[in-house]
């Protein structure tokens, strides 16, 4: 909503959508693909997920129809749903080579909407929010 207030238009909120959207649909093309996916999402990295993955494409050559078992049909499927869902419900949007673009709606009038009392809002104008701004390559020096 700050974005849009300041000109930005919707279109190009939707068209990083549908990138974004198109983006993790590619984990089922290759084992590259999937780590790439992984590793920008961070998921699995507890358990160097993304490293295994990496591993097993460069140094084994293997691709996905080496290692296409129900176990690993089913992680992609987790992990495609899962970054879906935070498109969707939760509005994040990866941005190819740079951040994570936060969607955040003011909720408080719906909520007066619903019977509440003593909700918060926003007057016109008034913008709240916490940033900070991490270089991700300064952290890996």
């Amino acid at each position: 909503m700050l974005l849009e207030d300041v000109g930005v238009r919707k279109e190009a909120f939707l068209t990083l959508q549908h990138l974004a959207v198109a983006k993790a649909r590619t984990i089922d093309d290759s084992l590259k693909n999937f780590q790439e996916t992984i590793s920008h999402h961070n998921m699995g990295s507890a358990f160097g997920l993304g490293d295994l993955l990496r591993r097993l494409a460069t140094e084994c050559s293997m691709d996905l129809k080496e290692m296409d078992n129900p176990f690993f049909r089913k992680l992609r499927r987790v992990v495609m749903n899962d970054i879906l869902r935070d498109i969707k419900h939760s509005a994040r949007i990866p941005i190819e080579n740079s951040y994570l673009l936060v969607g955040v709606a003011d909720e408080g009038p719906a909520y007066e909407a619903n019977g509440y009392k003593d909700v918060f809002c926003l007057s016109e104008g008034q913008i709240f929010g916490q940033f900070f701004l991490c270089n991700p390559k300064v952290l890996l020096i």
